[in-house]
Order: structure tokens, then C-alpha cells, then sequence
């Protein structure tokens, strides 16, 4: 089956890109998530009118992507644990608390699922 990428999809190409995928895959996966759509005539002639604005949305996340990144670069965080008499720490210290700790002192945000 012949489809027309309308985001970039990891182990299969950028936005734009018409590839070759399984039946099953592009019919239950790609097109109803709205990552691709047939490649037929008409949706090529639809899409070369909106390439445009789709790489001008992909450029606008990739932008946002990145200050977030800054952001994150520069924060530092410090987390108290109960530790042994050798330094040694009861427990881990994981993800979670990091972002426990970050949001409730104002140097993380909160981002929407997707």
C-alpha cells in the first residue's frame, strides 16, 4: 500500500515522503492516527497545496522543542534523602521525584499529554 507521510514516522521517513508500507499497518495505524494518507492522485494534489502549512507546523514544534530544551539545560535540582552512615541512600531517587521537586518549586512546567 502506497501512502503520503503527513508527519515524520521513526523507521519509515519525513513528512511528505511517499513510501511503501503493509496493508494492515497503513490502513489500522497511519491513516486513522492522521500520520499519512492514501497516495492517490487527488491526495497528492491535496497535499502539495498543504505541504506548506504542515512543514511550517513541524518547524513551529521543532522550535518550541528546542527553548524547552534551554530551559531544561540550565535547571539545577536538589533532592533530600534519607542516606546510611557510608553516604549510601535508602532507596532511589527516580524520575518521578525529580519532577515532583521541579514542578513544586516553579523551575519545571507541566506539559499536555498528546
Amino acid at each position: 500500500m502506497e501512502i503520503i507521510l503527513l508527519q515524520k514516522v521513526d523507521n519509515l521517513g519525513d513528512l511528505g515522503e511517499k513510501v511503501n508500507v503493509k496493508s494492515g499497518y497503513g490502513r489500522n495505524f497511519l491513516i486513522p492516527s492522521g500520520k499519512a494518507i492514501p497516495a492517490t492522485e487527488e491526495n497528492l494534489k491535496v497535499f502539495e497545496q498543504r505541504r506548506a502549512e504542515l512543514e511550517k507546523e513541524a518547524q513551529e514544534k521543532l522550535q518550541a522543542a528546542e527553548s524547552r530544551k534551554a530551559k531544561l539545560d540550565d535547571m539545577e535540582v536538589s533532592i533530600t534523602c534519607k542516606a546510611g552512615d557510608e553516604g549510601r541512600l535508602f532507596g532511589s531517587v527516580g524520575t518521578s521525584d525529580i519532577a515532583k521537586v521541579s514542578i513544586s518549586t516553579g523551575k519545571c512546567f507541566l506539559l499536555n499529554k498528546h
